[in-house]
């Protein structure tokens, strides 16, 4: 039993040991790569502030340099969706792959479209206890040209919403 005791500790004090961490070059690497990265999956996106009658059914129109390629439609499920009732908060995801070079007019009830624009894929430290990790995701972007740095999810707010 003594014996067992000491071995879980040697264990896990051994499997907590970084095994692996990235040279310079290795992150170098993978900067150059993911800054090249054209396409992404926005997962999740969320809405804030709206009534679930505004969201229910979002129309989203894809531009290049201002010409129309594509329109799409995301549909939200009510049920298990409201998150944070009090911000009016819900949930989505989207099985399409979006492009950075592009922007998305996203159709939000009766407002006029939110845009998604200056999207850029950053690296993303994903450390766990074993090492060092790296991923690529969408992180800058602009919401009508007000600029998020390093945000892991896009977030459209109600124009004029305020959090009490």
């Amino acid at each position: 039993m003594r014996y067992s005791i000491l071995f879980c500790l040697l264990l896990s004090l051994i499997s907590c040991n970084k095994l692996y961490e990235w040279t310079e070059k290795e992150r170098q690497d993978f900067k150059t790569k993911c800054s090249q990265t054209i396409y992404f999956i926005p997962d999740p996106i969320s809405f804030t502030g709206f009534e679930f009658d505004e969201i229910d059914s979002i129309k989203v129109i894809e531009k290049s340099n201002l010409k129309k390629i594509s329109t799409f439609f995301i549909y939200l499920d009510k049920e298990n969706n409201l998150n944070r009732p009090e911000y009016k908060t819900y949930w989505t995801h989207i099985e399409k792959n979006l492009n950075v070079n592009h922007s998305y007019e996203f159709y939000l009830g009766k407002d006029k479209p939110y845009i998604l624009n200056n999207m850029e894929m950053i690296m993303w430290a994903q450390y766990t206890m074993k090492g060092e990790g790296w991923g690529c995701e969408m992180g800058n972007f602009t919401i009508d040209n007000q600029k998020f740095e390093h945000v892991g999810n896009i977030n459209f707010t109600k124009r004029g919403f305020k959090l009490q």
